[in-house]
């Protein structure tokens, strides 16, 4: 017997996709709440993109929402000892970093490596 998910045609996910690299980007200017709210999307998303090169992005977005956010708590509490500006600083390089990443090859339509944080 058939499964209904069979029958569902595959959506157009682009535009989370591209919505989701801009909520990570715009995390300084929102306190946060745009990197919450892009973590939410991509992991909602995530299912509906299996076999997709939405896939593989979605699961970029994902890991650096988790390693982005375990930074952001590290650095907030090194901000105790003045370190956490640097570790902070440091975290929004390396999430402007793969934003421009993945961004480059989402535009291209091409799969992203998800092996290693870089």
């Amino acid at each position: 017997m058939a499964s209904f998910d069979q029958f569902q045609e595959k959506r157009d996910l682009s535009g989370f996709v591209w919505a989701v690299y801009a909520l990570q980007l715009l995390t300084p200017f929102t306190g946060g709440l745009s990197f919450l709210a892009a973590g939410i999307i991509a992991y909602l998303k995530h299912d509906e993109s299996i076999g997709t090169v939405e896939e593989s992005h979605f699961r970029w977005q994902i890991k650096t929402f988790w390693i982005g956010m375990v930074a952001a708590i590290i650095g907030v509490v090194l901000l105790l000892i003045w370190i956490g500006v640097f570790v902070l600083s440091l975290t929004e390089i390396w999430v402007i970093y793969r934003v421009v990443k993945g961004g480059y090859y989402y535009s291209e339509k091409r799969e992203i490596n998800n092996n290693g944080i870089f």
